[in-house]
């Protein structure tokens, strides 16, 4: 980039400068510190052009330093929401890749309930070659006895040199009271 020589005039006051930057942008920069500097000398006519001046750089460097803090603010919140895309980014890959493992669950899981589903279908076509099971033997429950200082014993774990509890039969059995119940409904 080539360094422009500028002449400007601000205030009455005239200046030459040197600058990388474009002619047009210096002479922006210039008409608005010129503007800023009026403004205050109109507000205040008993001030001079270098107290105007002075108060002008003052505004024009904590607008600055205001822009900065700004600035910085931005890029702290700007690197949080990258942090938070980034985990979010990887925590919706760690969700696929759960779906993933999830469906192929699923189709091993359907494929072996199918297979299943035919093995129990040709064994009812089939009964002949079935294996036979023999149907669970119920046994009828023991009768309680009475209970005696926390806990109960059946007749037939009666104790030597303890008095004997008389159990009452119950002749259809507990069982058969819950079924009764079922038969109901």
């Amino acid at each position: 980039m080539s360094r422009n020589r500028i002449r400007l005039n601000i205030c009455g006051a005239e200046f030459a400068l040197t600058s990388d930057d474009s002619e047009s942008y210096i002479h922006a920069i210039a008409e608005e510190v010129e503007a800023g500097i009026t403004e205050l000398v109109e507000k205040n006519p008993h001030i001079s052009i270098t107290t105007a001046g002075i108060i002008s750089a003052l505004n024009y460097c904590d607008a600055k330093h205001k822009a900065e803090d700004a600035a910085d603010n931005l890029r702290s919140q700007i690197k949080d929401y990258l942090e938070d895309s980034s985990h979010a980014r990887t925590e919706a890959e760690e969700a696929r890749r759960e779906v993933e493992r999830l469906k192929k669950e699923m189709q091993t899981l359907r494929a072996r309930l199918s297979e299943q589903t035919e093995q129990m279908a040709k064994a009812a076509r089939e009964p002949q070659k079935a294996i036979d099971v023999e149907p669970a033997v119920q046994q009828k429950p023991s009768k309680a006895v009475p209970r005696q200082q926390g806990y109960a014993r059946t007749a037939r774990e009666h104790i030597p040199g303890e008095r004997a509890q008389t159990v009452v039969e119950d002749p259809e059995g507990f069982m058969s009271f819950f079924e009764k119940k079922d038969d109901e409904r």
